[in-house]
């Protein structure tokens, strides 16, 4: 069972019980969560796991435990049927001999049937057994482990435990079970690294118990901790479990916020300052703090207040000393300030720290002022002029209290005895309340009355009224008393003159012994000057002062002129039947006259003074008699007797001779006291209240401290009160005795001069109502407040290096630890005021503030710098007309260094790089400083250009600390495309110069998109690319993109739905037309494929734009219901999709590319527009209007590009103008004829003398489905001006369209090299490389435009393309469709996947096309003939795949008929301006040799020359491939003709074989050969320049490569030559007849002869073109497939020195080239075969 703890809590008496019984309640959970913290609770074993073999539930293992040796025990194993159907199995007995069982035997078991079979277990030795019990079904075989273990130690606990959050230094808890799974009790030990705490860390758990862990995760660092807590356990402590600890610590975080009307805007500083401002004294003023924690995790902390204070005089005080705050949560906290003193401005200083003190949350330094009373009268005095005897008179007097702190007040003055009576005598007057005092004035002898009243005020120092009034009577008049009297009267008493009476004075100023000033005042004439100085420090008494020093103490400020002894007289119990002895009193008179007492007796008064009226001689003493009759019994009697005393020569006015020497009557006070108490009686019990502040304020020494208590009677009986004996001496107590009426008030003035620094206590004893049982014990502290300031930042100021001519700070913190408000001055040499200041040099501090004085250090010059600075403080409340006060003073050593310094900049240049205009880029400037002192800079910028400066600076000015290093963010914002630079300068602000710092470099772009490249597909598919180029108006489109945006574009930086208008609204000027052409309704749609690519230099985001994306969607009602036609059209383009673009927007980077598909599907018969917003974000904005043509099958459609052409200028004067092309495309499905109109170029031509200014080669033609057709145009001005012409274009069968024509015609001469003959003009802009692909194509042109520039005319000029398979399984078959011309033409490569069945349709019948590529100029040299790739060999034959053998029936075979693959056109544009010889030589004269002139040359025999005549044989007409094979046959036969030994022996002996016969035929005229000569004469000069040419064109450009075959007829023309000069030759050797050496002389000069005549023919030169063009080809195919590397660097290889050859040999009439007969013959061959040679080398 579960422990408890049962407390019985008996409560007797009164009262409620509910707090006991949740008291009770709550002490239950407190113990009940405790003992969990220990206790073990038994637990049941957990159940057997059980599993499902097909059907048959069965335990997965039989455990036994605690067994015992020799003993069996037995387990029954129960298999269950879960299954619908019955089940049979059978099973084998265990392996071992430990466990077993009945025999085996089948069991069937029903559906929900049971069988329990018995497994014993017979234990022999004492390890742990392991065996198995296997079943059989049909289904297959299970098996239920059998385990018998030994008792162990075992204990578990989860793996990983997670804490919650926690604060840094506060603490989170969490628990875990720790479970003994074992079979022996075990005692476990935790050990748990820091921050985490494990309780209990030790423990003992029985088998099957388990404990409740708890971890305490109290964290130091803010960290993410996973920590490992092992639990050793065992029998020796070997065994251990381990727990994974995981807690995350997290800084909390604080925010003190004051408490104003908006808390959470509150500036988030550390120092905080709380103003209480003004505080009523004694009363306490609340102000609210908010703590806010905006952290995960609770905020703890505590309060902390300054511990030098002492307890009794701390004002601020937090009721909260500790506590948290919650994530997410606020709290308020109060402070209380109750000021005690008066005028007192508190300082003090509570502090918010986190957990561990680590840091400080916020100093909280209110400046609150204590706010006393400010009581005021408006009249200082009250004349009450004179009265008759028997009469009384009334006046008012106003008391106001301008201070929001309530006052009580008392006059001192006894209504009942006195002639005068102030309502209200003592009270409570409001905060800025005004009181009406009535002043009643009863005269009782007719004397002059004048009293001054004091009026006691509590925390404020005392009042005093003056109340004069006159009496006179039938008998008596004396002078009348008046305000000026007591002016005067006062200045008389400073200067002792009121010791005289009036008479004295008079006599005095007749002798001129006392003269009078300007008031009117006397004094004595030897005095004037202290007298004046004393009558004008006469209104400057205190009035602590002057109430304390009356004369009662024996100390007074003036000479008494009277007094009386004693002043308060105590009768004690007296009996109402007996009349006690009467008080003897004493009065003394001090002055130099007579005066006489008057006592104002009342008659219903108690106490009576014997005699009322009594004469005292100067400077005598006289005595009276104080009776006390009371009438009641068991009464307090008390009273304050009142008499006047005057010289007795003012009793008539008579005897006043000067008005300034009358004299008011001096007002003597007597308090007499008793009561009639019987011994047995109690006397009344006093209620009342006491105020009393337990602290003196401070003073400094020598000083006096005044404080005032304030009494209040809350009964309904009066009650007396005096000060014991027993009292502290040190304190006088004013009033000490006296007495209180019902409702009133008493304000007692304390005064003490401490002595000493220890506090000292002042114990006051207060009695009332004569009773020792009535007494109050005061307890009350003073202490002489020593002069003491504490400077925090020590006696020694550091002043860091400071830069010469600058200036550096440094606080410098002084605390006042007294309770003074102190002043204080720095005083320092003269001579340092220059280097050093102070600020505040000189001030006030208050009692515990701390002050921060700032010093400033000023070095002129580089040197080290001492100065002492002394601090002087004294007491601030000391006047300045009163003797100095005590000093202290404190000296500070002033230590500084003045140095020089630098700034400079980390990069010299600092680059934005590329900004997008409009848009902000920032970077860091980082400036170095790396001097000693810390320097102050200002920073200037300055532009290239003019304009607002584009770069903005976070900070221009600053302090940049010594050896460190600050970093500027500049903000550049570009506001044009164009290059900005700046210049930044520093100034150091005590130096005028201004260097630079660095240079900033930007580059304001806009984003730049372009389109690369365009391809069509579908039905656009027959359109070329330069056709489609401008269908798109790409080049325009390209030249808008490239310009800045204008405002207006920018309206919409990015793409936002921004119209309700199904037609946007556009802010774009700028309007293209994208036209698909056209197509017949049904067929495949027109798709066309465009690059688009970031030609700039910053990301950017682009989109298509439908009028849908630009339409704000709308509510069903907002929308507009009448549409016009345009609207209508767009929304059934747009909802069925006729146009579509994929993707309509994307995002590149710079260089990046991205496809796009255009899309027009023909869907409707006629035209479609749509206006498509092409948006760059932050760019251009341009409108795309995309227009396509659907037409009925079957119907005509040409599509004209545009209505305008323009042909390209020409210049006047040229022979052969260029021939310039303009191009109609059919867009329809039938054939068109199309018919020029000649009519207005024939007009053109009769109004230009005839001369053809246009012509048209080609005014008839057609045009078919889906092609472009080109019409060839020739512009011939004769005039430098601008020709128009506009010519009808009409289609047979169809409509007709007038196109206007221009051609502009300039002076080379007059615009010199402006003009464009220099340069291949071509309307065509699209690219040279393909880069744009058509998905499914799989061969691809390395180029799709050739451009031969400027050519000669009958120049031969060829160029290397390569044709690339990208498909690794599939064969392709190409062809070229080449124009008609026989120039320079425009290729169209179609191409299809190679079938391995034979096609139906043979490869000659593929559609063909041109292309739409423009030649300039014609030109008339022969079309080249480009080889792209080797010819195609034979395919192997098709074996079809084994599937099909397996899948198709063997007694029947079906023939699969394939499809003919679909082909795929590629274009290929030839471009080039070709010029006559004359033209090219004087213009491009430096490109002459590069090119090889093909001139067929006619020789024709002269008279008596020989010559050799090249007649051209008929050509038969070969294939490409049978040429292909011919050469290659030849190849190789002169190939193994020149690697037979034999053959090269038989040339030699046949060369070197003597001519036995045919001498006779030899003659001098056929030796010289003149036919040869006559032949070499007649060669072209031509040739022979074309031989230089080629041969520096072939050693120049290895790079350029052609692909054109040489004619057999050339070579076979070639050889033929040969023979014959050959044959010449050995007849000439049979005829010769001369000797052997002349013999050989001939035959070298017609060895070099004929060696000229070869090298100078056209066919050998043509070969010689066509062994080198060949030779550049094979060598770039095979770099290309990866054969050769060009750039690797050349092998040389020794070989061996050839043989001499004989000396009897011929020289070789080929140079360089060896005596090789076959080298002499097939020169070309050895050509071949050296490109071999070098293709070994370089592979």
């Amino acid at each position: 069972m579960e422990p408890r703890l049962r407390i019985d809590l008996t409560v007797t008496g009164e009262g409620p019980t509910v707090g006991f019984s949740l008291f009770s309640r709550m002490l239950t959970i407190t113990l009940k969560s405790l003992w969990r913290t220990l206790r073990c609770i038994r637990k049941k074993q957990s159940k057997v796991k059980k599993a499902v073999f097909w059907g048959i539930q069965v335990a997965e293992s039989l455990i036994w435990r605690n067994w015992i040796l020799g003993k069996e025990i037995i387990k029954n194993l129960t298999l269950k049927n879960i299954h619908t159907k019955t089940q049979k199995l059978k099973y084998r007995l265990p392996s071992t001999k430990f466990f077993f069982t009945v025999y085996p035997q089948t069991i069937f078991l029903g559906p929900g049937m049971s069988f329990t079979l018995p497994i014993i277990f017979r234990p022999l030795e004492e390890k742990q057994y392991l065996d198995r019990l296997c079943f059989e079904m049909v289904e297959g075989e299970f098996s239920v482990e059998l385990k018998a273990i030994l008792p162990s130690h075992q204990l578990f606990c989860p793996p990983s435990l997670q804490l919650p959050l926690c604060a840094v230094s506060d603490t989170s808890e969490a628990w875990f079970n720790l479970c003994n799974v074992g079979d022996m009790p075990t005692f476990f030990t935790w050990d748990s690294p820091n921050p985490f705490h494990i309780l209990p860390t030790t423990g003992l758990l029985e088998p099957g118990s388990v404990c409740q862990i708890k971890v305490v995760f109290q964290p130091l660092v803010a960290l993410i901790y996973d920590i490992q807590a092992s639990c050793w356990y065992g029998e020796a402590g070997e065994q251990k479990t381990v727990i994974q600890l995981q807690a995350v610590a997290k800084c909390c975080q604080l925010l003190v916020c004051i408490n104003k009307d908006e808390p959470e805007e509150a500036e988030l500083t550390s120092h905080k300052e709380v103003n209480f401002g003004p505080s009523p004294v004694g009363y306490t003023t609340k102000k609210c703090i908010q703590l806010i924690n905006p952290s995960v995790v609770n905020a703890p902390f505590h309060i902390e207040v300054n511990r030098d204070l002492y307890e009794d005089d701390r004002v601020f005080t937090c009721p909260v000393a500790r506590g948290v705050v919650s994530p997410g949560e606020q709290m308020w906290l109060s402070l209380l300030f109750r000021p005690q003193t008066v005028g007192l401005q508190s300082v003090d200083y509570l502090k918010i720290l986190p957990p561990g003190n680590t840091s400080e949350y916020g100093r909280l330094p209110p400046f609150p002022i204590c706010l006393g009373p400010a009581v005021s009268f408006n009249h200082d005095c009250v004349d009450f002029y004179w009265i008759s005897l028997g009469k009384s008179a009334t006046k008012f007097l106003t008391m106001q209290n301008a201070a929001n702190c309530p006052a009580y007040f008392m006059f001192e003055i006894d209504n009942q005895e006195s002639v005068f009576s102030l309502e209200p005598q003592s009270g409570l007057l409001g905060s800025m309340e005004k009181k009406l005092v009535t002043v009643t004035f009863q005269p009782t002898h007719p004397i002059i009355f004048y009293r001054r009243v004091a009026c006691l005020i509590h925390h404020q120092e005392p009042l005093f009224l003056d109340i004069i009034g006159t009496c006179h009577s039938d008998s008596a008049k004396p002078a009348i008393l008046r305000p000026r009297h007591l002016k005067w009267y006062r200045i008389h008493m400073a200067r002792g003159l009121t010791l005289f009476s009036p008479d004295v004075l008079s006599i005095m100023l007749k002798e001129k012994k006392l003269v009078q000033d300007e008031d009117g005042t006397l004094m004595l004439r030897q005095e004037v000057l202290l007298t004046h100085h004393l009558a004008s420090t006469d209104s400057d008494i205190p009035p602590f002062s002057e109430y304390f020093l009356d004369g009662t103490d024996d100390t007074a400020i003036f000479l008494p002129t009277i007094s009386i002894e004693p002043r308060v007289v105590n009768f004690n119990r007296c009996s109402i039947f007996e009349e006690p002895n009467p008080f003897p009193l004493c009065l003394t008179n001090y002055t130099r006259g007579k005066i006489t007492v008057v006592w104002t007796h009342q008659a219903n008064s108690a106490f009576q003074v014997v005699p009322e009226v009594v004469d005292i001689p100067p400077l005598k003493k006289t005595t009276a008699r104080l009776h006390f009759q009371p009438q009641y019994p068991n009464k307090v009697y008390a009273a304050e007797l009142e008499a006047f005393a005057y010289y007795k020569v003012l009793r008539s006015y008579n005897n006043i001779e000067e008005d300034c020497t009358l004299f008011p009557s001096w007002c003597i006070r007597l308090k007499a006291m008793g009561h009639t108490y019987e011994v047995t009686r109690e006397h009344n019990f006093p209620r009342y209240t006491l105020d009393v502040p337990k602290l003196f304020p401070a003073v400094s020494s020598k000083s006096t401290s005044y404080r005032t208590l304030l009494l209040c009677n809350s009964g309904s009986l009066m009650f007396t009160f005096n000060l014991m004996p027993n009292s502290s001496p040190d304190i006088t107590f004013r009033p000490s005795t006296g007495f209180l009426l019902p409702g009133a008030c008493q304000v007692f003035l304390l005064s003490t001069c401490p002595k000493g620094v220890p506090w000292k206590q002042h114990p006051l004893t207060l009695q009332f109502n004569f009773c020792p049982k009535y007494i109050k014990d005061i307890m009350m502290m003073s202490r002489e407040e020593p002069l003491q300031l504490q400077l925090e930042s020590g006696k020694t100021l550091y002043f860091k290096p400071t830069y010469v001519g600058g200036s550096s700070t440094s606080p410098f913190t002084i605390r006042n630890t007294t309770r003074l408000t102190l002043s204080f001055e720095w005083r320092y040499a003269y001579h340092n005021s220059k280097v050093v200041s102070v600020q505040p040099s000189k001030g006030i501090i208050l009692p515990n503030e701390v002050m921060i004085h700032t010093w400033t250090f000023t070095p002129s010059c580089e040197t080290k710098y001492l100065v002492r600075a002394v601090l002087w403080g004294w007491d601030a409340r000391v006047s300045s007309g009163y003797s100095p006060s005590p000093t202290t003073h404190y000296l500070l050593r002033v230590i500084g260094e003045g140095i020089k310094g630098f700034i400079t900049a980390k990069e010299k240049e600092l680059d934005f790089g590329n900004v997008l205009v409009d848009s902000e880029q920032r970077k860091d400037l980082v400036l170095l400083n790396d001097g000693n002192c810390a320097l102050p800079y200002r920073l200037f910028v300055e532009q290239t250009m003019k304009g607002p400066s584009a770069l903005k600076m976070d900070k221009m000015e600053g302090m940049l600390p010594a050896r460190s290093q600050e970093a500027i963010c500049l903000t550049a914002r570009p506001t044009r495309r164009l290059q900005y630079i700046w210049t930044i300068r520093c100034s150091i602000l005590t130096r005028d110069a201004k260097e630079v710092l660095c240079k900033v470099i930007m580059m304001g772009v806009y984003p730049t998109l372009s389109i690369v490249d365009v391809c069509a597909t579908g039905s656009a598919g027959g359109i070329t690319r330069q056709h489609l180029w401008k269908l798109l108006s790409l080049e325009t489109l390209n030249n808008y993109l490239e310009r800045d945006p204008t405002s207006w574009e920018l309206t919409y930086k990015v793409p936002t739905r921004h119209s309700t208008n199904r037609i946007p609204s556009f802010f774009t000027p700028l309007r293209l037309d994208f036209n698909f052409g056209a197509s017949p309704i049904g067929s495949e749609p027109s798709v066309v494929f465009l690059l688009l690519k970031n030609s700039g230099v910053v990301p950017l985001n682009w989109a298509f734009l439908f009028p849908s994306d630009q339409q704000i969607d709308l509510e069903f009602w907002a929308e507009r219901t009448e549409l016009d036609f345009a609207e209508l059209h767009q929304m059934r383009v747009q909802d069925n999709q006729i146009f579509s673009i994929t993707p309509k927007s994307g995002s590149l980077c710079p260089g990046q590319e991205q496809t796009v598909e255009l899309t027009h599907s023909h869907v409707f018969v006629g035209t479609d527009h749509l206006p498509v917003l092409l948006k760059v974000s932050h760019g251009r904005e341009i409108l795309l209007n995309f227009i396509g043509v659907t037409v009925q099958v079957g119907e005509k459609y040409v599509h004209f590009t545009s209505t305008t052409h323009r042909f390209t200028p020409v210049a006047i004067g040229t022979a052969l103008p260029s021939r310039q092309i303009y191009e109609l495309y059919n867009g329809g499905s039938v054939p068109v004829l199309y018919d020029i109109q000649l009519d207005p170029l024939w007009e053109v031509q009769s109004k230009n003398f005839q001369h053809p200014i246009f012509q048209c080669l080609n005014p008839h033609g057609d045009i078919q489905p889906g092609k472009t057709t080109q019409v060839y145009w020739i512009f011939s001005p004769i005039e430098a001006k601008t020709y128009t012409v506009d010519v009808p274009i009409n289609i047979l069968g169809w409509n007709s369209a007038v196109v206007r024509f221009e051609g502009v015609g300039y002076d080379r001469f007059v615009m010199g090299d402006t003009a464009p003959f220099h340069t291949v003009t071509n309307n065509d802009q699209t690219p040279v490389d393909t880069k744009l692909v058509i998905p499914g194509q799989v061969v691809f042109l390395s180029q799709s435009q050739i451009s031969l520039g400027n050519i000669p005319a009958h120049a031969r000029c060829s160029r290397l393309i390569f044709l690339n398979n990208a498909s690794e399984k599939e064969i392709v078959i190409f062809s070229w469709d080449l124009g008609s011309s026989n120039i320079i033409d425009n290729f169209l490569l179609l191409y299809k996947p190679h079938w391995p069945f034979s096609l139906e349709e043979p490869h000659g019948h593929l559609l063909r096309k041109e292309n739409g590529c423009t030649l300039q100029t014609p030109a008339i040299c022969t079309s080249p003939s480009p080889q792209t790739l080797p010819p195609i060999q034979k395919q192997p034959p098709y074996t079809p795949p084994v599937s099909w053998k397996l899948r198709s029936p063997k007694t029947r075979q079906i023939r699969l008929c394939p499809e003919a693959p679909k082909p795929c056109l590629l274009y290929l544009g030839l471009t080039a301006r070709a010029h006559n010889l004359d033209d090219f030589e004087s213009n491009f004269y430096t490109e002459f040799p590069c090119y090889f002139l093909h001139l067929p040359l006619k020789e024709k025999k002269s008279e008596g020359e020989s010559m050799i005549l090249e007649d051209k044989p008929e050509r038969a007409t070969l294939s490409r491939q049978a040429k292909r094979i011919v050469t290659d046959i030849l190849t190789i036969v002169i190939r193994s003709l020149l690697e037979d030994r034999k053959f090269h022996e038989d040339v030699e002996n046949a060369l070197v074989e003597p001519i036995p016969y045919f001498s006779q035929f030899w003659s001098e005229e056929s030796s010289r050969m003149p036919k040869k000569k006559s032949s070499l004469d007649r060669v072209s000069d031509n040739s022979t320049l074309c031989e230089g040419e080629e041969e520096g064109e072939d050693e120049g450009k290895d790079d350029e490569t052609g692909d054109e075959e040489e004619e057999s007829w050339e070579k076979g023309k070639l050889y033929e030559s040969l023979d014959e000069s050959i044959s010449h030759q050995s007849i000439i050797q049979k005829r010769s007849l001369l000797p052997e050496g002349l013999n050989r002389i001939l035959k070298e000069e017609k060895s070099w002869r004929e060696k000229e005549a070869i090298s100078r023919l056209p066919s050998f030169l043509s070969l010689r073109q066509s062994v080198l063009e060949n030779m550049i080809q094979n060598i770039m195919i095979e770099a290309s497939r990866g054969e050769v590397v060009l750039t690797t660097k050349p092998r040389v290889i020794a070989l061996p020195p050839p043989p001499q050859p004989p000396a009897n040999n011929l020289p070789s009439p080929w140079p360089g080239l060896g005596e090789d007969p076959c080298i002499k013959i097939f020169p070309q061959i050895l050509l071949l075969d050296s490109v071999q040679c070098r293709r070994t080398r370089f592979s």
